[in-house]
């Protein structure tokens, strides 16, 4: 039944694959989407691709600065890799609600400085993930509902929402007790005001400038106790 249902998903030798192309590497796909891209134009629908055999999805859109096209229906559940997936994708705002990540390990600088990117992933599941890094970096107007994310394997938050002007999600149950590194986590986050000084930081290495320029620093009670001494 399982190899049925792998077939089926692959839609192999079906009528009606909505299929064009079966990229097999991370450099196959890479190439695949620039050249559509070139071809098509910066609204291209990239949903007739196939990407269930990918595990890496690092820097497949980085630097594509003024791609808005559609993946919302790309199935990313055996990747592991979203590094710097839409870096620098300055205008990329698509919808991303449907995707399942849940194999995901790594986040780092994933929608690095993509300033105009404000889609509701509030339903993705990260609980494999270990790294945060960067991910929200400038993404000035993002402000989805991450409430219910488990974050609980995560090690680095470093960067993670910084320069998130718009960022205001209630985080204060997050359980971060793995994390190492918080460095400018919450950097320039203007309206960012949720109660974290219940956050278990015991394993914390680093957070210099935790909330540094931000409304946050204005209420050090809510800062976890040990990093509450940089902001008093």
């Amino acid at each position: 039944m399982d190899k049925l249902n792998k077939i089926l998903k692959l839609n192999y030798n079906f009528k009606n694959n909505k299929y064009n192309y079966f990229p097999k590497t991370t450099n196959e796909l890479k190439q695949l989407v620039t050249n559509l891209i070139n071809k098509y134009g910066n609204k291209v629908d990239l949903n007739n691709i196939n990407t269930l055999t990918i595990t890496d999805f690092s820097e497949i859109f980085k630097e594509s600065h003024q791609f808005v096209g559609n993946v919302s229906e790309w199935d990313v559940s055996n990747g592991l890799k979203f590094n710097n997936m839409f870096q620098d994708c300055y205008f990329f705002n698509n919808d991303l609600f449907n995707w399942d990540v849940s194999n995901g390990e790594s986040f780092s600088c994933m929608f690095f400085y993509c300033t105009n990117f404000n889609q509701n992933v509030f339903k993705w599941n990260t609980t494999n993930a270990v790294y945060f890094d960067g991910m929200f970096y400038n993404c000035y107007r993002f402000n989805s509902d991450l409430s219910l994310w488990n974050i609980s394997n995560g090690i680095d938050f470093s960067n993670m929402f910084s320069g998130c002007e718009s960022f205001n999600a209630d985080l204060s149950h997050w359980n971060v007790s793995m994390g190492e590194d918080f460095i400018a986590m919450f950097y320039e986050c203007k309206v960012f005001n949720a109660d974290l000084s219940h956050w278990n930081v015991s394993n914390a290495v680093r957070w210099t400038d935790f909330v540094k320029n931000a409304l946050l620093k204005k209420y050090p009670e809510r800062i976890p106790k040990k990093f509450r001494g940089d902001y008093l």
